[in-house]
């Protein structure tokens, strides 16, 4: 179609202000809607991401070889010798920005007649500190700082249902590797507060020394928790860690954050689901509605469209002339969208507006939609194929009027 065409078609558009603008709204509306869903779920992957890698201790953990398939309770008998050594030779991976020993453990925790069970994690607190949210967790006194002293932070649910607080001193039970029993006594010198509200109930952590020798397992480790430099693949890195450890024959698998984490992945099948279901029904909804616009369009012009093809003009223009004022509105309302998207995001962002905790956490986080460059780009496809498709019927039905009976319409 050449320039007069388009030109013809925003005239049209312009001398039909009030449908133009009802159906430009619901253009606008839906980019909006698209835009802003997907920047919300996209801050919603990226901090269940970031959680996930960070409660795990990083991107990577370095596991028993026959720990693969195993429940947690029956990996944490499953520990790898010469832990110090293994550690030392994974934090000299190229990819590799940290490693640090864990032990992982499970028991009861007294305080006077109070006994509740506990996940027990033996951790190196400097590395711990730098490498996960354990810090910033902490509610009520102060992170671990002596790798050997016999000390232990809980969390806030454990705390509460010992009665505990900091400065108490708390009995912690387990069953070594050897299915013996031992415990230590500790002094509580942390709090935390954890998202997750079922940690938050067990959550016990220990230095790797006492743990260690409440465990009767100096020198080993549960696992190798990694955290990798920014902007390593994971896939990568991972694949050359574990041709790393095979050549070594130091008997342990590596495993992923993800492979690790089966709720990030279900999480994120659900969402990407209901963005989906979101967007088909804004898609019809934006159909319908365009649709009913330019058939009541072509039902008020019929006289309009007959005199076109009475001087001349070939049905096949006529019918790209609808098409082409479908396609102005939504280029023009997906303008209009990404405008008012940016304005609204903005606004939002800048409102720092709490969430509430969702259901099984303990914290609600600050809402921040993130600008997605993608979202916008599928956001101006998706309008513009939608007006093209609304437009196509009617478009249709005014290239095949009967020029006679179109200029007798009343």
């Amino acid at each position: 179609m050449s320039l007069r065409w388009w030109r013809l078609a925003a005239r049209n558009l312009f001398r039909h202000r009030r449908r133009t603008i009802l159906t430009g709204s619901i253009v606008v509306v839906g980019f909006v809607a698209a835009t802003m869903t997907a920047g919300f779920v996209a801050q919603t992957f990226r901090g269940l991401k970031d959680i996930t890698i960070r409660g795990q201790g990083g991107h990577l953990q370095v596991v028993s070889a026959e720990a693969a398939g195993k429940s947690d309770e029956e990996a944490a008998t499953l520990l790898l010798p010469h832990a110090d050594e293994l550690t030392r030779s994974v934090a000299t991976s190229p990819d590799v920005l940290q490693a640090m020993p864990r032990l992982a453990f499970f028991g009861l925790v007294a305080h006077g007649e109070r006994s509740v069970g506990y996940m027990g994690t033996g951790t190196v607190p400097a590395l711990e500190k730098s490498a996960t949210i354990t810090a910033e967790a902490v509610a009520d006194g102060k992170f671990l700082a002596d790798p050997e002293a016999d000390e232990v932070m809980l969390g806030g649910g454990l705390a509460r249902s010992l009665g505990v607080k900091t400065g108490d001193l708390v009995t912690v039970m387990t069953t070594t590797p050897d299915g013996g029993l031992n415990a230590i006594d500790a002094t509580v010198v942390a709090i935390l507060r954890w998202p997750i509200k079922e940690l938050d109930d067990r959550l016990l952590f220990l230095p790797y020394g006492p743990a260690a020798r409440l465990l009767k397992a100096e020198g080993k480790a549960t696992s190798i928790a990694v955290t990798l430099k920014p902007g390593v693949d994971l896939e990568k890195a991972a694949g050359a860690l574990r041709a790393r450890l095979h050549r070594g024959g130091a008997g342990a698998s590596v495993k992923t954050w993800i492979e690790s984490a089966p709720f990030y992945v279900a999480v994120r099948r659900l969402y990407a689901a209901i963005f989906l279901f979101t967007g088909l029904v804004l898609a019809t909804v934006v159909i319908l509605a365009a649709a009913n616009t330019m058939t009541m369009s072509v039902f008020e012009r019929t006289r309009e469209i007959g005199t076109l093809l009475a001087i001349g003009m070939e049905r096949r223009q006529v019918r790209n002339l609808f098409l082409a004022e479908g396609l102005l509105m939504g280029l023009g309302g997906s303008i209009a969208g990404a405008v008012g998207s940016l304005l609204i995001r903005a606004a939002i962002n800048a409102g720092r507006i709490t969430l509430p905790p969702p259901p099984g956490a303990t914290n609600g986080g600050v809402l921040h939609v993130e600008l997605i460059p993608v979202a916008f780009l599928v956001g101006f496809v998706l309008m513009t194929v939608t007006l093209l498709a609304a437009s196509w019927w009617p478009a249709r039905r005014a290239a095949r009027l009967d020029p006679v009976e179109a200029l007798t319409h009343v």
